[in-house]
């Protein structure tokens, strides 16, 4: 996690309005570097809609779950591709932000039913530059009710023979300091007999499904392994693990072997101090998400970005 200063050089923030209801895939923007492809979707909140390696017949072993082509409701988005989050990751308690003297309430309605995950995934992004390896994205959002602070953020996604780097950040353009928080969030495909290695410092988990919050329960773990019987990720029916990055290492390296040991994908950020690992029972996909900050406790553990400074958080996916 770092913070960069501005030159004073940009643009002033756009009026976006409010999030739309629908969105809608649009042509995208195609990368190739070797055999590997990816396809970016700015209309779409800003993702990274498909991951792929051609073999040398012209088939697609598809990393990523495929983004679909039909449109889709702003608050109940495809279970696909990966996106950015942000100002903050996750959930808000309550859909509520305590911030200093003031409470306000992050939802915002009739295009959100909760505070999931922020802005950034709902909204029609804008291409700054293109080339055949690389795009860069740019959001910019006007204060709001549900957000009272002016922001502009940039996506970068490039792509080169051995993977795909994706760089997010966040600038304040408000005068006042404004808290704030970033992650990426990866859909991988996650069949029966896939293998996820990882190390933590802890692991967190929810005490049920039904708190979506980490538990005070830390278990000291190191290295970790999961086999995949085709969705979920322990005995206890529970979907959701928050690992704390490592201090030795200090940044996360989780990785996807594929059946057959032919292929394999590994996330890698040394900005994030939080990974979200995340696999329902019985829906093939497991989701990787590096974050800022710890799930739920926002109004403590997030950044203060003061006026003109920027909030970044990278990830590597490297793949074979």
């Amino acid at each position: 996690m770092t913070f960069a200063g501005t030159d004073g050089t940009q643009r002033p923030a756009g009026s976006l309005g409010p999030t739309p209801l629908t969105l809608t895939p649009g042509k995208p923007i195609r990368l190739s570097q070797g055999s590997l492809v990816a396809e970016v979707q700015p209309s779409c909140g800003g993702r990274l809609a498909r991951l792929a390696r051609r073999d040398a017949h012209d088939a697609l072993f598809d990393y990523l779950v495929p983004l679909g082509s039909e449109p889709f409701a702003s608050d109940e988005w495809p279970k696909a591709g990966a996106f950015p989050m942000l100002p903050y990751t996750n959930l808000l308690r309550d859909d509520t932000l305590h911030w200093r003297d003031r409470t306000i309430a992050v939802r915002e309605s009739p295009a959100a039913s909760s505070s999931l995950h922020g802005w950034g995934l709902r909204r029609v992004w804008d291409v700054v530059d293109e080339s055949p390896e690389c795009c860069v994205l740019q959001l910019d959002c006007p204060a709001q009710p549900e957000w009272p602070w002016q922001y502009q953020a940039y996506l970068s996604v490039t792509l080169d023979e051995q993977g795909v780097d994706m760089q997010l950040s966040i600038t304040n353009l408000s005068t006042q300091d404004m808290p704030a928080g970033l992650g990426l969030h990866p859909y991988f495909h996650w069949p029966a007999g896939a293998r996820l290695t990882f190390a933590s410092e802890a692991i967190w988990r929810s005490p049920s499904e039904d708190i979506r919050w980490p538990s005070e329960q830390r278990v000291h773990v190191g290295e970790m392994e999961v086999v995949s019987v085709g969705g979920g990720l322990d005995t206890g029916g529970r979907s959701t693990w928050f690992a704390e990055v490592p201090v030795e290492s200090g940044r996360f390296d989780a990785r996807i072997d594929y059946a057959g040991g032919l292929r394999s994908a590994t996330v890698r950020s040394s900005d994030a101090t939080w990974l979200v690992i995340h696999s329902p029972a019985g829906r093939p996909y497991l989701c990787l998400e590096p974050s800022t900050h710890r799930v739920g406790e926002f109004d403590d553990d997030h950044a203060v970005v003061s006026h003109g400074q920027t909030l970044e958080l990278s990830m590597r996916i490297d793949l074979t």
